[in-house]
């Protein structure tokens, strides 16, 4: 899935060169994205944006093979794991993914050209066989399950995420990106039944700074470190702050759950 990916797209391309079939589906690009994917690929799809699970089973049920592995536009395999997808592939479902539906694998995160060890492992379900994983919605992210009675495997070779991303500091932080995905979230949280009061606004940052900066072993990355679990204060108190501001709105209306809570 890609729009306006012209930084990243040819190196996610390039990293599953060796695929059976490649399938990019483009939501309305207007740099040079597409034309660097047809150097990789002729399966280039057109479509509006669905949504991020939408667009994803939009484009799985274009695959000619049962086994599908999803990629983001700014998303590479590395050596390590294409080595063994390649190597399984020839077996097609024996050993370690024998009785699975879907398989995870760690991504490792880069920000402004640096891995973020304090976000590992970071797990991404995207290896799946799309007529036996079950798809979970989630407002800013696919998610995989195994379908009823299935398996899910895990394998260790890392996906490499925003590695050649020329975002600089846009990397670590973007209030444009924040804004288009802050109330997506809240939104999601309070359908799931969470809340936001004094003690949420008042700890969570906190406890989320120094959860990356020492549990995570931020430290060890100097002023880099530090940084990264500054982000994380920053992520959770807007995304608390937005979760009570949806919450005080309803209560305002009068209506919906939660309308009798502080």
């Amino acid at each position: 899935m890609c729009q306006d990916a012209a930084a990243t797209i040819g190196p996610a391309c390039a990293s599953v060169a060796w695929a059976d079939e490649l399938i990019v589906v483009d939501s309305g690009s207007t740099d040079e994205t597409v034309e660097i994917v047809r150097r990789h690929t002729d399966r280039v799809i057109h479509e509006p944006w669905r949504g991020y699970t939408e667009q994803k089973q939009f484009a799985a049920d274009l695959c000619s093979h049962d086994w599908v592995l999803i990629l983001d536009s700014d998303e590479e395999v590395s050596e390590a794991l294409a080595g063994w997808l390649k190597a399984w592939s020839a077996e097609e479902g024996e050993g370690e993914l024998a009785g699975c539906d879907v398989a995870d694998m760690p991504r490792e995160n880069y920000v402004m050209g640096r891995h973020v060890r304090a976000w590992g492992p970071d797990r991404q379900a995207r290896l799946f066989h799309r007529g036996r994983a079950v798809w979970r919605e989630d407002a800013l992210h696919d998610t995989l399950d195994p379908s009823p009675g299935g398996r899910l495997a895990h394998l260790d070779g890392p996906l490499l995420h925003k590695r050649h991303s020329d975002g600089g500091f846009d990397d670590y932080f973007s209030g444009r990106r924040m804004d288009s995905r802050l109330m997506l979230v809240a939104r999601d949280l309070d359908a799931r039944g969470k809340r936001a009061g004094l003690l949420d606004l008042v700890f969570r940052p906190p406890m989320a700074f120094l959860k990356f900066l020492l549990i995570k072993g931020g430290w060890r990355d100097g002023v880099f470190g530090l940084l990264i679990a500054q982000k994380a204060w920053v992520s959770v108190q807007l995304k608390y702050a937005a979760l009570w501001s949806l919450q005080r709105e309803r209560r305002r209306r009068g209506a919906g759950p939660g309308a009798d809570r502080g």
